[in-house]
């Protein structure tokens, strides 16, 4: 029921915001529709709706996940929806084109045989693609769309292998079928494991694999960055946790050199947060890291490693977007992204440094977010399994305070940039979006059993 109040102080928001435009109608229905999801969720661990469609606890908050990203996506990008919507691809504008990633993403969060799973997880990248390339700033978008297909794609190919050959196995493509059978899966299955589970490690993305990341970001309007950033990098977290649940991996000589390879690639990853000029791209570094975090707690196969990774990709998910759609605020007053020319905005926009505060803050892991305790919960399986694992994990933790404060101090203090255009206005649906946001991600502790599934 307190999911529900918080759900029911949105739509006060979203009605004080908007008018009767297509925008607000979009998040007023979404908003309806996310009320009633909530209010008469029943108390279930797994409800199978039809041979196809079923839902658990995890599965129901990555669909809320979606809904929630999808209709910030659209109050913060409503600048550019305007400002193109005429501007039509294969008869689908912008919002549309933000539409189909939500439904994808649904259908693929609530799929229950893995080839559907499979359709909807490459589905995804189709709009996605094309909100890069025709709407994206730079014509390096090309470059970054090509990369994303090609790394994404190509890695999920033994991926579609191996699970055509489940499917000759059990004669079935169903996940409960497969779970149930079991009898068919070998006792050693690291490196088969790892050559299909490099699809969900791409799109995650694990640092080594991450080189489509950044670039996609950068070029990227802002409705695809905080999509990718908010639901598509879940995509990866998801399916490795449904893909190991039904095929019953067991720890391995190769499951540690891949959980230490993630830690060590976060750590490098928050590292290079430390040297980025780029708001965008800092931003999408600091993604590479925090999902090294819960996924490294996640391949401990403790329960607490896997709640935290659940946690940490929902705060994850609200936060980083967020951050992005400040980043394109930021750009708008200073016409850059560079860290270093958007400066002395505490001075100019004190409203506006607020939110740069509590969102940084928030991505640092600051109690009593939903971020430090997925931090927390990581950690200590990481220390459960090996003491020695808390040398890379506290370093992530520490490099992740330090590129947040650096971020903030750069943007927010100094003098006022030569390149500010002056006052602007935040209009009432821009400051509902952030502050709607902190109802979940500050006091989110005050009903854990929500979120640590």
């Amino acid at each position: 029921m307190s999911m529900g109040l918080v759900m029911s102080l949105w739509l006060v928001f979203t009605v004080w915001g908007f008018g009767l435009n297509n925008i607000g109608l979009v998040v007023l229905v979404c908003s309806l529709n996310l009320i009633l999801l909530v209010l008469f969720l029943p108390s279930f661990q797994f409800c199978l709706m039809s041979e196809w469609v079923g839902m658990d606890e995890m599965s129901f908050l990555m669909v809320v996940l979606s809904i929630l990203v999808t209709m910030v996506s659209i109050v913060s990008s409503c600048k550019d929806m305007k400002e193109k919507e005429m501007n039509y691809i294969g008869g689908f504008n912008i919002m549309e084109m933000v539409g189909l990633v939500c439904i994808s993403s649904t259908l693929f969060f609530l799929s229950c045989s893995w080839m559907d799973f499979y359709f909807f997880f490459e589905l995804s990248l189709i709009p996605t693609f094309f909100l890069i390339l025709k709407w994206g700033y730079r014509p390096e978008r090309l470059q970054a769309g090509v990369y994303m297909i090609m790394y994404t794609v190509s890695s999920s190919l033994p991926l579609f292998m191996g699970l055509l050959w489940f499917w000759s196995s059990v004669g079935s493509d169903s996940m409960l079928l497969s779970k149930m059978v079991g009898s068919f899966w070998r006792e050693d299955l690291g490196w088969p494991w790892l050559a299909m589970s490099l699809g969900f490690i791409v799109k995650l993305p694990m640092y080594g694999v991450h080189g489509w990341l950044p670039k996609a970001h950068v070029e990227a309007p802002l409705s695809g960055s905080m999509l990718l950033a908010g639901i598509l990098l879940k995509f990866g977290g998801y399916g490795v946790i449904r893909f190991s649940w039904f095929v019953e991996i067991a720890m391995s000589s190769i499951i540690q050199f891949v959980l230490v390879a993630a830690l060590w690639g976060g750590v490098l990853s928050s590292v290079i947060c430390l040297c980025q000029s780029d708001l965008k791209s800092l931003i999408a570094y600091s993604s590479i890291g925090h999902m090294a975090m819960g996924f490294a707690g996640f391949l401990t196969f403790f329960s607490i490693g896997k709640m935290g990774f659940v946690c940490m990709m929902f705060a994850h998910g609200l936060c980083s977007p967020v951050l992005f759609s400040l980043a394109a605020s930021s750009y708008d007053i200073c016409s850059s992204r560079n860290i270093l020319l958007t400066k002395g905005m505490l001075r100019t926009f004190p409203l506006f440094s607020t939110f740069w505060f509590l969102f940084s803050v928030i991505n640092m892991g600051v109690p009593p977010s939903l971020n430090f305790f997925s931090e927390v919960f990581c950690l200590g399986s990481l220390v459960w399994m090996e003491s020695f694992l808390s040398v890379p994990g506290g370093m992530m933790c520490f490099f992740a305070g330090c590129y947040c404060l650096v971020l903030f101090s750069l943007v927010n203090h100094g003098n006022i940039s030569n390149l500010s255009k002056g006052m602007i206005n935040l209009s009432p649906r821009y400051i509902s979006s952030m502050v709607f946001t902190c109802f979940f991600l500050l006091p989110g502790s005050f009903f854990m059993d929500f979120f640590f599934v």
